[in-house]
């Protein structure tokens, strides 16, 4: 691998996520160099996916089990489209002005509009040369969420408007957007298509190639057994912001790994609350003190479901994790974290991109989204934290090999991460 590998660093924001728990097929390069060695201390977002882990020596408690997980997904999807188009992954790029006095407010809305002198958000233009907000010209399908509540980034935005320039993104209908892969695909692209904006691109190693798909990564039996029926706990990493929600599925190994599979099987939330986590699987302490090491901080999920949704009837989350206070004049109005943010974290209000940064490096420096714990943005962002869910394994399943699929589905981007698990489910024994 080049020297340009190793610490190449976007300068674009890039979400990546991937799921930990139970560990994913698209971890395929965990064991290879360079992620089967130390993590470096300043953390390059291409091509690393470094996550919590329990069994780790660096003292941050992470690792690179978890290979290049977080650079499997989908590119250019959105509501409008029956397919994807591999490469449209950014191109909505809204601005912001702050009018009131003082500082902008670190995630609500109070003060902060539209800029007017944008002409459109849309940068480069569509490749017919229009500033529509949507991939496609004659849209599928129309958002589905569009209470302040539920949405992550611009909320203020009155649904459908003008200003509501994330209408068409994946997360504003959930699951209703197409993916070129259920399991995603390396780099986030086709296999004809060569590396893509906004993180579309994998580091070729004897596993695995640019443009690979998720689904046919051989098995990678997890030793994860549930009984059908029982709570099971999960867990993903978010490395860097998108907004948006996801959700969980499942498909028999032995069947194709599709939506049409994965779908039939949507696997419904134990209960309504979740947990941040850092320190890895088995962490259970509670945080205190403004403190964030080797222990949870529980809240309440915000869920989505019914019509609202694909499949109908199902149960999506949002995810927790609001953009960082600087990051007001590129998403607008955000919500608020669930954890508790150091005063540098929530008084930082740019002008840098990437945030205060800390000594010489600008980006997420050695310990995550500096100075913040559980507000997200830029580059490799958030890297020691879990997202952690339990979900009820339906009690008519039969037994035998699954796969757990995880869905994200972002709104400041045209994009869909994906991870997919082997799992035995086995009947309880009376």
């Amino acid at each position: 691998l080049s020297a340009v590998f190793l610490i190449g660093i976007i300068t674009q924001a890039s979400g990546h996520g991937a799921v930990t728990q139970p560990p994913p097929r698209n971890a395929i390069d965990g064991s290879v160099y360079p992620w089967n060695g130390n993590v470096p201390d300043e953390v390059p977002f291409e091509f690393w996916c470094a996550s919590a882990d329990t069994h780790s020596h660096d003292p941050r408690k992470v690792s690179g089990v978890n290979g290049q997980a977080c650079f499997w997904f989908n590119n250019g999807c959105d509501i409008s489209c029956e397919e994807c188009d591999g490469s449209t992954g950014q191109v909505i790029h809204p601005r912001f002005i702050f009018n009131g006095t003082g500082t902008p407010p670190s995630w609500g809305g109070e003060g902060i509009y539209p800029d007017p002198k944008q002409t459109t958000p849309v940068s480069p233009p569509r490749r017919d040369g229009s500033t529509r907000l949507s991939i496609c010209p004659h849209p599928k399908h129309n958002a589905t969420v569009c209470t302040r509540e539920l949405r992550t980034m611009n909320v203020d935005a009155a649904c459908g408007s003008k200003e509501d320039v994330t209408y068409f993104a994946p997360w504003r209908y959930p699951g209703a957007a197409p993916v070129i892969n259920s399991c995603g695909t390396a780099g986030g692209v086709y296999q004809w298509q060569g590396p893509a904006p906004a993180g579309g691109d994998y580091a070729p190693t004897k596993n695995a190639k640019l443009g690979d798909l998720g689904s046919e990564l051989p098995k990678a039996p997890s030793s994860t057994v549930w009984l059908a029926g029982s709570e099971v706990e999960v867990a993903w990493s978010h490395k860097a912001w998108h907004g948006g929600g996801y959700q969980y599925r499942l498909c028999p190994a032995d069947s194709p790994l599709t939506e049409d599979c994965f779908q039939k099987y949507p696997v419904p939330f134990a209960d309504h609350t979740s947990r941040l986590r850092w320190g890895g699987v088995g962490v259970a302490k509670i945080c205190e003190g403004g403190s964030y090491k080797d222990c949870v901080v529980p809240f309440n999920a915000t869920e989505v479901g019914g019509d609202a949704v694909i499949p109908k009837g199902s149960t999506w989350r949002r995810v927790p994790i609001p953009r960082a206070p600087w990051a007001w004049s590129e998403t607008g109005a955000s919500f608020e974290p669930v954890c508790k943010e150091s005063a540098a974290c929530v008084n930082y209000h740019g002008p840098k991109f990437s945030g205060p940064g800390c000594d010489h490096n600008e980006s997420s420096c050695s310990t995550g989204a500096f100075p913040c714990e559980c507000s997200g943005w830029g580059v490799g962002d958030l890297f020691r934290l879990e997202i952690v869910d339990k979900l009820r394994i339906p009690s008519d399943l039969p037994s035998g090999e699954w796969v757990l699929g995880w869905r994200w589905d972002c709104e400041e981007s045209t994009q869909v991460w994906a991870s997919c698990s082997d799992v035995t489910i086995k009947k309880l024994s009376l």
